[in-house]
């Protein structure tokens, strides 16, 4: 299985949110058949993420777009994927994945999760989505998905396009359903 893991590519945040993705990632490396798919960055959360696969000799998909190309020669990816641009780079890592998992990040994991949840909406086989709300990392972003769905601007409440979760044995298990 193909997990995508999105997350912050920042060093510079708290180290409650490194530490916790840390020992997710550490867990979720272990399992049996789970391979990486991710940004192809190595910072913040995501270079715990494809050190954590590697040291477990898992196989690594990095996908890249042309302007940050130079960061993969820093890899030893099995799969280095260039795209022309981050939309492009987007639908290159929806492509190789067969599942989700978003850790805390900034602007570029909240545009990989609305794409992921846009992209779920038109698609036949949609991929499971994961949220990992550490410390309640994701609940303001969720309240305003449900607000959103109050007002009547998006048809289905966040529980029923994302599996929105803060607890790290429930992920573990919800991945490993997935093999």
């Amino acid at each position: 299985m193909r997990l995508f893991v999105a997350g912050s590519a920042k060093d510079e945040i708290s180290p409650s949110y490194i530490q916790a993705s840390s020992m997710l990632l550490e867990r979720v490396a272990n399992i049996d058949d789970v391979h990486l798919v991710f940004g192809g960055y190595h910072r913040g959360i995501m270079a715990i993420a494809y050190d954590e696969f590697k040291k477990n000799s898992k196989k690594v998909i990095a996908v890249s777009d042309m302007v940050f190309q130079e960061s993969l020669k820093e890899l030893d990816a099995d799969t280095s994927i260039v795209a022309e641009n981050t939309v492009e780079r987007f639908q290159k890592l929806y492509e190789n994945s067969d599942c989700i998992l978003f850790l805390p990040g900034g602007i570029g994991t909240y545009s990989e999760l609305f794409s992921a949840i846009e992209e779920n909406k038109n698609n036949p086989h949609p991929k499971k989505i994961i949220l990992y709300n550490y410390d309640y990392f994701y609940t303001p972003m969720i309240k305003e998905l449900y607000h959103l769905h109050q007002e009547g601007f998006i048809d289905d409440v966040p529980a029923s396009y994302m599996i929105i979760e803060s607890r790290e044995d429930k992920i573990i298990e919800l991945i490993e359903e997935m093999k």
